[in-house]
């Protein structure tokens, strides 16, 4: 028996409540719906958290619009709305948006920019006098949709593992392999730890190339909302423990960038960040990033900075890496060329584990030509193989 399509209702109080009912009514025996007045927010629920989870569980997105809802997102542009958030969260997660319009409305005269795209997709309009024969419509371009792969499903178990992650371990480092698209799973940690810390959640882009320890720790004091004259990582230090000495209301640091930082002055920075945690309980702080940022974990054993963090990686949906990206990572390790054809002879290089001390196998890693294949590193693959030993110009056997 064929997954029955999980379908999200999206509409506005303004002039689409009856209607999305009826949509509901006639759709609830065929699909799985989600339609907030009947399926909808239990008692001391997030309602925020309870529509980003039903909207990435969702297969199709059905975008309600009517006269007044149309005009609805020009009056309230700059404002905070919520049908608007729905549907820029529909978009990241993949789900197939179908517009329905309904009584009269024939084409969608204004989006915002975060959803002009929306103009064009293909659209089912509604007429109240032939709702019967548009209904069976709609159901025949639902069933034209195919269920989304289990990407979501990673995606939710990521995200609750990170979501456990901050509240038991309180350091979290995320980490991704070079050209893995992370861009729509960092999006949901990010705005998933938002609603966990809505007033104590402060961004950190560590300061790229920057080799002052003045400049490097100002810039991150600034971002942290210090307003204190620091000049050293002492300073830094010295701030932020006063400000969670003031106040125990839970706070977090969200640090990306790590790639593009000083190794020396990001060793002192992760130091401090890994004794704040272990003094106070209510500091909690995010790492996203690489090679680099493992280095801080792993690279000097128990004397690495980060050793007690929790280590997550973002979720690989079966990246494709094309024939020239491949060749190009190869080039950049010409001088290993020996070392590189006799592992290319390898089915498996070596017991896995997140910094390995073979640096070329580290290396090969991170540059995401060889994976885990349960307790091993292997190749990506066998093109990956055959592009290493040509431009390698390896000896075949």
């Amino acid at each position: 028996m064929s997954k029955k399509l999980k379908i999200f209702i999206s509409y506005r109080r303004a002039d689409s409540t009856d209607f999305a009912g009826r949509l509901h009514d006639n759709l609830k025996d065929k699909y799985h719906l989600f339609f907030d007045t009947e399926d909808g927010i239990g008692a001391g629920e997030r309602f925020l958290n309870v529509i980003v989870k039903n909207i990435e569980e969702a297969d199709v997105f059905l975008m309600v619009i009517g006269k007044a809802s149309a005009q609805e997102f020009k009056a309230r542009e700059g404002q905070d709305d919520y049908v608007l958030k729905e549907i820029v969260q529909a978009q990241k997660s993949s789900c197939t948006i179908i517009p329905v319009l309904m009584g009269g409305v024939d084409a969608i005269e204004y989006l915002p920019q975060e959803i002009a795209s929306v103009k064009e997709l293909s659209y089912y309009a509604f007429s109240h006098v032939k709702f019967s024969l548009n209904i069976e419509g709609l159901k025949q371009e639902i069933d034209k949709c195919t269920p989304k792969k289990n990407a979501t499903m990673n995606e939710s178990i990521f995200l609750q593992e990170v979501q456990d992650s901050i509240e038991r371990d309180r350091l979290l480092v995320l980490f991704s392999q070079d050209f893995t698209k992370i861009e729509h799973h960092y999006d949901a940690v990010k705005e998933q730890v938002l609603l966990k810390f809505p007033n104590t959640f402060y961004g950190l882009s560590i300061p790229s190339f920057v080799d002052n320890e003045e400049e490097y720790f100002s810039c991150i004091a600034k971002e942290c909302g210090l307003n204190c004259e620091v000049k050293k990582a002492s300073d830094w230090n010295f701030a932020m423990r006063a400000r969670l000495k003031e106040s125990q209301e839970d706070l977090l640091l969200f640090i990306t960038d790590i790639e593009n930082g000083n190794e020396t002055l990001d060793k002192q920075f992760a130091t401090i960040l890994r004794n704040l945690k272990n003094e106070f309980s209510h500091f909690h702080a995010i790492l996203i990033g690489r090679k680099d940022l493992a280095k801080l974990v792993y690279g000097e054993s128990e004397l690495s900075p980060l050793n007690s963090a929790k280590e997550l990686f973002f979720p690989d949906e079966g990246l494709k890496l094309g024939e020239a990206k491949i060749a190009q990572q190869f080039q950049t390790m010409g001088k290993n060329r020996e070392e590189l054809c006799n592992l290319l002879q390898k089915e498996k290089l070596g017991r896995f584990s997140v910094w390995s001390y073979n640096e070329t196998v580290n290396k090969l890693f991170w540059k995401n030509l060889l994976v885990r294949d349960n307790n091993y590193f292997v190749w990506r693959g066998e093109l990956t193989k055959s592009i290493g030993r040509e431009v390698l110009e390896c000896e075949s056997n």
